[in-house]
């Protein structure tokens, strides 16, 4: 966090379908953009989200 202010960067609808290997299946919405995709582990969806605020930075820059 730069200069010591909080922006808000993003909404997500996250789905949980389903728990099988000690993870987490399901769907992510991101209410911003309107884009869903599925994910099949918990740490996919880290990422994914992840991807999601990379990309809306390079945007705004």
């Amino acid at each position: 966090m730069k200069n010591g202010k909080c922006k808000d960067k993003g909404t997500f609808i996250v789905k949980i379908l389903n728990e099988q290997n000690s993870t987490w299946q399901g769907s992510v919405t991101w209410v911003e953009e309107q884009k869903t995709q599925n994910f099949r582990s918990a740490l996919e969806l880290i990422k994914m989200i992840d991807e999601a605020l990379d990309e809306e930075k390079e945007l705004s820059e």
